[in-house]
């Protein structure tokens, strides 16, 4: 395949930002975990010059702390040594690397392909969030590590050079920020370059966000109250991702729990009412975090960012994995109460069957010689 040619000459200043998301736990009581990190602060939505509504903010904040650690390359450049991580009290971390732009906007798909899937980062990142959920451990509920990871890259452009206004350089510079945005090399289709940069917001004249499913680009003096907005759709996708494999895990075994409350004993046992509490307990869970995810941020009204978010949302496909872990929730929903009603009809049975013998040794005891 050809190799891409879009390059820039356009020097460029700003950094780069590497999310990875992990879900440590069920649930993580921010009030006991505040006191166990050091330095550790509550983390709201920064509004910079856009105006937010107060609702637009996180409920309760998740708390931000820096970890120490050694740089990670990538490519020519390398990571800032320590990284900002954010924890939340749905049970997700995460973890913000940061590492300088290159000096051209030509070099951004060199950058995006670099960091995509990048072993050694991930590795790293996987490796902090151990350290933080151990640091943590007393005030997470169900501690573990999963293996499901969450990443999404920002190249917040916060300088070029020249007077060209944020649109005029998207225009001017649009194949090529779609290969960044793809972390592609080679030549990409007109269509697939449309498709990709198709998700674009601007509060001002001054400011311009290109939103991916990959990564974003934003040409921003201060893109902070962005960031935030993207961190928290990041965190979203992997805690719905997490939850729909868990209820994939319940759906897939629901045939095993129906033979088993089906299954012919001589006398009824615990079984039954152990499986209803396995299926309750698990349905629960996860009725519960996906309302914890989806209530972290209240969105509400057209203002900018909560327009931003929605953009994030979809170009994620948020919407169509909340479709999915909603029907997959109905579908438990549904399995509870078949397993109830099994349940319930198994017991009438057998007090049926106590009933008639009860009955039949009531007729038969005046029989027998010793019932005077």
């Amino acid at each position: 395949m050809p190799a891409v040619d879009v390059a820039s000459p356009v020097r460029i200043t700003g950094h780069a930002l590497v999310f990875f998301a992990f879900d440590i736990g069920f649930q993580v009581d921010l009030e006991t975990a505040e006191p166990l990190l050091q330095d550790a602060t509550r983390r709201r939505v920064v509004r910079a010059r856009r105006p937010a509504p107060l609702w637009f903010d996180y409920n309760p904040p998740p708390l931000g702390v820096v970890i120490a650690g050694s740089p990670v390359q990538v490519g020519e450049t390398e990571t800032d040594p320590s990284t900002d991580v954010l924890v939340y009290d749905f049970g997700a971390a995460l973890i913000t690397y940061r590492l300088p732009l290159p000096a051209t906007l030509g070099d951004l798909p060199r950058l995006g392909s670099e960091l995509y899937d990048h072993a050694a980062l991930e590795a790293d990142a996987r490796e902090r969030a151990g350290r933080l959920m151990e640091s943590i451990r007393p005030a997470i509920e169900r501690p573990r590590l999963s293996d499901a990871v969450e990443d999404y890259a920002v190249f917040a452009v916060t300088g070029w050079e020249g007077d060209a206004e944020p649109k005029t350089m998207f225009e001017a510079n649009r194949p090529l920020l779609a290969h960044a945005i793809e972390a592609e090399l080679i030549r990409l289709s007109e269509e697939q370059t449309v498709r990709t940069t198709e998700g674009v917001l601007s509060y001002s004249e001054a400011d311009l966000a290109v939103i991916g499913w990959n990564a974003a680009v934003l040409f921003d003096p201060a893109p902070e109250d962005v960031v935030a907005v993207l961190q928290h759709a990041n965190i979203e996708l992997l805690e719905l991702r997490v939850l729909d494999q868990e209820l994939d895990a319940i759906l897939d075994h629901a045939d095993e729990a129906f033979a088993d409350l089906t299954k012919t004993r001589l006398w009824p046992s615990f079984v039954p009412g152990s499986l209803l509490r396995r299926t309750a307990t698990a349905q629960t869970d996860a009725a519960v975090m996906f309302e914890g995810v989806n209530n972290a941020i209240k969105l509400l009204g057209h203002q900018y960012l909560a327009r931003l978010y929605r953009l994030a949302a979809d170009r994620m496909d948020l919407p169509a994995w909340q479709t999915s872990v909603q029907r997959k929730l109905d579908a438990t929903e549904s399995i509870y109460q078949k397993m109830s009603e099994t349940t319930s009809i198994r017991r009438l049975e057998v007090l049926e069957w106590v009933i008639i013998l009860l009955i039949t040794i009531s007729i038969l005891l005046p029989f027998t010689p010793w019932y005077y």
